[in-house]
């Protein structure tokens, strides 16, 4: 796992000293290497001084093959192209013998060298089609003088690019590294974004907080030619191929657990030490029994956060499940005492970020990597399987599913009335908010509501609903979330809080031949006649493990924030509040947001200590 930084331009305009600059801000990224290539008008330049018209850079965190033949930016053998490249290209070696076989030669061991070959052999498109793994990558055709951008199909690793007037294109793995060119204003926030961050808790699709950035979508390529950017999608996960109907929930947990174990398989190929994240949960525990299967349980050392509220904390139920498949479990308890740390955490976010459970990732991260350098996670199985609470309510309220509403409140009888009546679409929209239309008023400025478009808040979402609109309500939440909750906010999470300690984190769930599976899927092999997610995941599970550690109830990722912050953090919160820039927000709405009495809500007392940190307005 890398970082990366570059540019390009029809004229001079950038040196070593920032494009060097750029990429150590990442030094976080990849702190066992460092690289940097510049060229002007096609050759290359030595001069610190001296500008160019492109460059590539690059911080190497060094899994496979750690010599220095694996250093980057690495050139093609006739130097037409050259690399600059981010992530784990896990099919690599079948299309590396294959090209051996052809008569190509290589140089090192490693995936990045076997991408060079595959576009200098296909071009772009059929290489991210041979593709599977997680990566950003940028590629400079230097005879051509283009420079093309690409991001894996689910958006696991970032890429993030700032083009100005003259057509000249920066691009970086993170936000922070674009800031050290000077060429971003700052000043011009992103209104619908911070709008998205507010109503959903992250920012949605291509947009970033800065109306100047922007960030390369999933499963695209971007080629930038004579001054002009132009992004193409290279693949969707398809919908309507459903599998055959002879299958039954047997067959097709058999066909689970034959694609899964393969997604961590290949997962498993690396030259430092690995672990896996375990929290307890359905997602990672399979995880965990396929990884110990597979590689032994000897060679598979587990990661776990405590909370000492017993009302977040799952440790318990990881130690058990470690215990049974007989792998090692070290846990870490994170409390408010940590409080130092949280402005930290937040800012490394480089912007606005509503989801809480960074927190505890965090200090995950930082656990794990005193012992291992890659860990597995459980991420994606949410999506992929229905297990999230808002599809079980969206089942209930349109999808004719017969679930227990429990006690009567005339309140929750009245708000699932006006759900019924919003109808899915805007239903969805008010099922998954954590903000209120009539909190955001009270929020933000006048001038803020005067230039508001909430159809442009939308936009994102509408657009993922417009495709999957001749499918079932599951599958169209499910791929509403594949598009924008999980890229948006799940991945965000766990690769800035793992790569802020060198840890690379793999996804088995989310090889894209799992996601294409899972979408293939009938709702009843997903949802229980109660509604209840993962069926086909808890089958499978089964095998490996006893039913009292699987029919738990889903319990997330997250910490106690509302407990934290009726302590002291909760005066320094209000009154960072009222110094936020006065054209955004109301700052007489802190007695809202931040109540003196009772525990408030977490979600918005994160988002308003992230929206804090982010102004530099608290500690």
């Amino acid at each position: 796992m890398c970082g990366i930084a570059g540019f390009i331009s029809k004229t001079p305009c950038m040196n070593k000293v920032v494009l060097a600059r750029m990429r150590d801000v990442l030094s976080h990224r990849g702190p066992d290497a460092a690289g940097l290539l510049l060229w002007l008008d096609r050759k290359t330049v030595r001069d610190e001084k001296m500008t160019g018209t492109a460059g590539l850079s690059h911080r190497r965190l060094s899994i496979i093959d750690l010599s220095e033949a694996g250093a980057q930016p690495m050139a093609s053998e006739d130097g037409d192209w050259c690399i600059s490249y981010n992530g784990e290209f896990y099919s690599f070696q079948e299309y590396r013998n294959e090209l051996i076989q052809e008569g190509h030669h290589f140089q090192s061991k490693c995936d990045t060298e076997v991408i060079v070959h595959l576009v200098a052999k296909y071009g772009i498109e059929p290489t991210l089609d041979r593709m599977n793994g997680m990566f950003a990558l940028a590629l400079y055709d230097r005879k051509a003088h283009r420079m093309i951008l690409a991001r894996d199909r689910l958006g696991k690793k970032p890429l993030y690019y700032h083009q100005r007037a003259d057509g000249s294109l920066v691009f970086a793995s993170e936000i922070k590294a674009l800031l050290q060119t000077g060429w971003v204003d700052r000043s011009r926030i992103d209104m619908v974004a911070m709008s998205q961050f507010w109503a959903y808790g992250y920012i949605m699709g291509e947009r970033t907080i800065y109306e100047e950035i922007r960030q390369i979508p999933p499963a695209h390529y971007g080629i930038w030619k004579d001054g002009i950017f132009t992004l193409s999608e290279y693949w969707d996960c398809p919908l309507g191929n459903g599998l055959d109907p002879s299958w039954n929930e047997q067959t097709a947990g058999d066909r689970l657990e034959e694609l899964l174990s393969d997604a961590i398989r290949i997962r498993l190929l690396s030259d430092v030490p690995l672990g896996l994240f375990l929290s307890g949960g359905i997602d990672s525990s399979l995880v965990a029994a396929l990884a110990s299967r597979l590689a032994g349980p000897s060679s598979i050392s587990s990661y776990t956060i405590a909370f000492r509220s017993s009302g977040y904390d799952e440790s318990l139920h990881a130690q058990q499940v470690a215990r049974h498949l007989g792998i090692a479990n070290r846990i870490l308890t994170v409390d408010e005492d940590m409080g130092g740390r949280f402005s930290e955490i937040a800012r490394w976010l480089d912007q606005p970020f509503g989801d809480a459970s960074c927190i505890p990732t965090w200090f995950l991260a930082q656990q794990a990597r005193s012992y291992v350098t890659v860990a597995l996670t459980g991420d994606g199985g949410d999506e992929l399987f229905a297990g999230y609470p808002w599809y079980r309510e969206a089942l209930k309220l349109w999808g004719g599913y017969r679930i227990p509403s429990g006690p009567f409140h005339a309140k929750t009888f009245l708000w699932e009335s006006k759900l019924r009546w919003l109808g899915p679409c805007k239903g969805m929209a008010a099922l998954t908010r954590i903000t209120s239309s009539r909190m955001l008023k009270r929020l933000f400025s006048s001038e803020m509501q005067r230039t508001l478009v909430m159809e442009d808040v939308e936009s994102t979402r509408s657009k993922w609903l417009r495709r999957s609109a001749g499918c079932d309500l599951l599958t169209r939440m499910q791929y509403l979330d594949l598009h924008t909750y999980l890229p948006d906010d799940i991945l965000v999470k766990t690769d800035r809080m793992s790569m802020a300690h060198s840890l690379e984190c793999r996804n088995p769930f989310l090889d894209y031949r799992m996601v294409e599976f899972a979408f293939s899927l009938p709702t009843h092999l997903k949802v229980g006649p109660d509604g209840r997610g993962k069926m086909l995941l808890r089958s499978v599970l089964s095998r490996y493990l006893p039913g009292e550690f699987i029919n738990r109830p889903k319990q997330g990722f997250t910490p106690p924030w509302q407990e934290w912050c009726q302590k002291s953090l909760s005066e320094r919160l209000r009154k960072a509040w009222t110094t936020l820039p006065s054209g955004l927000f109301d700052p007489t709405s802190s007695g809202s947001l931040i109540p003196r009495e009772g525990l408030g809500h977490p979600n918005l007392l994160w988002n308003a200590f992230s929206t804090c940190c982010f102004f530099e307005g608290i500690e």
